[in-house]
């Protein structure tokens, strides 16, 4: 008897959607409590109450389900559209509004904070910027005919770096003035710093080692 005859084929189609999202679920709390390398592939899928080698067959494994569980859209396009005279302040207000209420589980912070000790996760993280974030605003800055695309890539490892640097100070191990700044003047400050590396001189081309 065939699935369609049967009636069986989207039933098990909607279990296994249901089962996948499970542990995408549960796989997050393991993540945000204990970090990539903490988080065991046995106890997640245990947590989920299913057996660990379908962590295998929906994810290809624990790198497959740290990906599905950090997995976000920050929408930097939507940040481009508008004047680029106040682009530094979009970006800057982006970041802050975003990052003043994450909790434990949100898919960045977990990503940040396991980046440090798993090369998957760090991979992960490096994948995220790259396409959701540098790649957009390279495109944008690269469109004007006196900015080449290596020239834009440059601008752009400059703002992310800065924005890393603010992110690490004020949210993963806050000390010092970002730290204490309120919300607004911390958006301000950025804003001005974003829009100078836009609009100042090129800085110096990042160019690969030879070889």
């Amino acid at each position: 008897m065939s699935d369609a005859e049967g009636g069986c084929a989207e039933p098990r189609r909607r279990d296994a959607r249901r089962t996948r999202d499970r542990l995408v679920v549960v796989a997050g709390r393991h993540f945000a409590q204990h970090g990539y390398d903490g988080a065991s592939v046995r106890a997640i899928a245990a947590d989920a109450g299913v057996a660990p080698n379908l962590i295998t067959r929906y994810f290809g494994g624990k790198a497959g389900l740290f990906e599905a569980a950090t997995a976000l859209d920050i929408d930097v396009p939507s940040i481009l559209t508008g004047p680029d005279s106040e682009l530094g302040g979009r970006i800057a207000g982006n970041v802050v509004r975003r990052w003043e209420n994450v909790d434990a589980a949100d898919p960045l912070l977990m990503m940040l904070r396991s980046a440090g000790t798993s090369p998957a996760a760090a991979q992960a993280l490096g994948d995220f910027f790259t396409e959701q974030a540098a790649r957009p605003l390279i495109g944008h800055l690269a469109r004007t005919p006196d900015c080449s695309p290596e020239a834009a890539a440059d601008r752009v490892a400059a703002i992310q770096a800065l924005i890393l640097g603010v992110v690490v100070s004020r949210y993963v191990m806050p000390r010092g003035r970002l730290a204490e700044a309120r919300a607004e003047a911390v958006v301000a400050w950025l804003a001005d710093a974003v829009q100078r590396i836009l609009d100042g001189p090129a800085p110096p081309p990042l160019t690969a080692p030879a070889g």
